[in-house]
């Protein structure tokens, strides 16, 4: 998702800089989690896959703004656009999969 980040802002011709606030990260990555009723664990689950992605050097805290991640450009190679369009690809049937699973669950209630 990261990756996809600088693809659009390169594609727009935005700022060479893309910073996200830990509340865009959690909107992008809360797609792929199971739906949860608890709130609580649920980003606490978020802040520990953001801190993995930190340590890998695939985001940057801003200095003084714990809230506030900036995506290096260096993901650009580790990323490419073939590895990216096949994601893509693998993401849309992963999204169709939590579909009909989410139409089997409404179907089998009374």
């Amino acid at each position: 998702m990261l990756r996809k980040k600088l693809a659009e802002s390169d594609a727009q011709g935005e700022n060479t800089r893309i910073i996200l606030s830990r509340e865009q990260i959690t909107d992008l990555m809360r797609v792929f989690l199971p739906e949860s009723a608890n709130e609580v664990r649920l980003f606490d689950r978020l802040d520990a896959h953001v801190n993995k992605v930190v340590e890998m050097g695939f985001l940057r805290r801003l200095r003084g703004k714990d809230d506030q991640f900036e995506i290096p450009r260096i993901l650009k190679a580790f990323v490419d656009a073939q590895w990216l369009g096949d994601f893509d690809r693998r993401l849309a049937a992963y999204a169709e999969h939590l579909a009909g699973e989410s139409a089997d669950k409404t179907d089998a209630e009374p």
